[in-house]
């Protein structure tokens, strides 16, 4: 079966886009920053890019600001990078997927910790 063309320039943009983030000043755009996945439209045009950071929502928010301001200057490098006939415009969504794995690990963590003590202690 095969694999439709905007599920493979969502996994190109999503290789893309994660070499060019590092490269913006933005103070906004700092710390690790994952693109999880891009969504494209079928005609190419347009996509909405999911971002995650370890920060918490203020963090998150702060990032797609961030993300949001430096989109024509993602896109260009994009335009520069990649054979298209149309950049898609970008939409960068927070995903707080990693924030809630480390959240969750944070957690687990702390119930061992407590395990590890009450053996101690018998």
């Amino acid at each position: 079966m095969a694999v439709p063309r905007s599920s493979r320039l969502g996994e190109e943009l999503v290789t893309q886009i994660s070499a060019i983030i590092p490269k913006l000043k933005d103070p906004r755009v700092q710390g690790i920053v994952s693109v999880t996945r891009v969504e494209v439209s079928a005609d190419g045009r347009h996509a909405k890019v999911y971002v995650s950071t370890l920060g918490d929502d203020k963090d998150l928010k702060e990032l797609v600001k961030g993300l949001t301001s430096s989109a024509g200057y993602i896109r260009r490098e994009l335009a520069a990078t990649m054979q298209l006939r149309y950049t898609p415009e970008l939409t960068f969504v927070g995903d707080a997927g990693m924030a809630r794995a480390s959240a969750t690990y944070q957690v687990l963590r702390e119930l061992e910790e407590k395990e590890n003590q009450k053996k101690k202690e018998e």
